[in-house]
């Protein structure tokens, strides 16, 4: 089980000094784990009931902690449902399927994710060194830019792009938005840039539905917790009813797709206390 502390979290060295001597970890190795502004990886622990014990009691400590469950981030229920196009009005989120259309109140959205999928990627293949040593660059390049530069490139066996995925209070399946063929000209005019307007449509659903867009994939120690967590993905099941069976699944990436089950679990649990308060 993790147990993630939300990006709400301040990130002063005060904080950081108090959350080291709450949880008996060292400032340093937390300071490595966690960043204001988006969810951070405490620990992750084999016994259930010690996490969520740790997790109540850094939450009557003051911070923002919660526990999610690992298996989440292979969690068959949690489908990832490519969508054909969208549209956005007063109160809701206009979702087309494959062969039906299904109108979603703003309300019921509980975060975004924003990232790039690489189709096909396998975390046993992937560097922890080179993805770890990637933080240190002088330059880091927005995620459109990276789009742009891959959009420039010939095509040949590395396929990865743009996407969003869009997680809800209501449902576990997630509905995915491929900057490549998910059609949301009715909301963001086409500007030559997919991942661009990508962006944009995700900053415009957030403002609208009043939710975050986590965009902290690329340096996320979730995210590498997602890497590192083996390939082994869960039985695959038949999607909710609704949802229809024949709904295109999205390729899949075992880094981003983990991670964005994950954040949207955080989120979710982090949307139920804010309720109850």
């Amino acid at each position: 089980m993790l147990v993630l502390l939300a990006p709400s979290f301040d990130g002063k060295a005060e904080s950081f000094a108090r959350l080291a001597n709450v949880t008996g970890m060292v400032a340093y190795d937390l300071k490595s784990r966690i960043k204001s502004g988006s969810w951070g990886l405490v620990r992750a622990l084999g016994d259930d009931a010690h996490a969520l014990e740790l997790a109540t009691h850094l939450r009557q400590e003051g911070f923002p902690a919660f526990a999610v469950p690992s298996e989440v981030a292979h969690d068959s229920a949690r489908r990832i449902i490519a969508l054909r196009a969208l549209e956005l009005t007063d109160t809701d989120i206009v979702m087309h399927l494959r062969e039906r259309s299904m109108p979603i109140p703003y309300a019921a959205l509980t975060c975004v994710v924003r990232g790039e999928v690489q189709h096909g990627r396998s975390a046993s293949r992937s560097s922890p060194t080179a993805s770890s040593s990637a933080t240190f660059r002088a330059v880091v390049p927005s995620a459109s830019e990276v789009q742009v530069f891959r959009e420039s490139m010939p095509s040949g066996n590395f396929d990865a792009f743009a996407a969003a995925d869009l997680h809800f209070a209501t449902v576990l399946w997630i509905a995915r938005l491929d900057a490549r063929s998910t059609d949301f000209s009715a909301v963001v005019p086409a500007s030559g840039s997919a991942a661009a307007d990508l962006d944009r449509l995700v900053d415009e659903i957030g403002r609208r539905a009043g939710v975050r867009v986590d965009r902290a994939v690329r340096a996320s120690s979730v995210a590498s917790f997602a890497q590192q967590g083996g390939a082994n993905s869960a039985p695959r099941s038949m999607p909710p009813q609704s949802v229809s069976p024949r709904s295109k699944e999205a390729a899949t990436d075992e880094r981003f797709d983990p991670y964005s089950r994950i954040i949207g679990e955080a989120e979710r649990q982090l949307v139920e206390a804010q309720a109850q308060v």
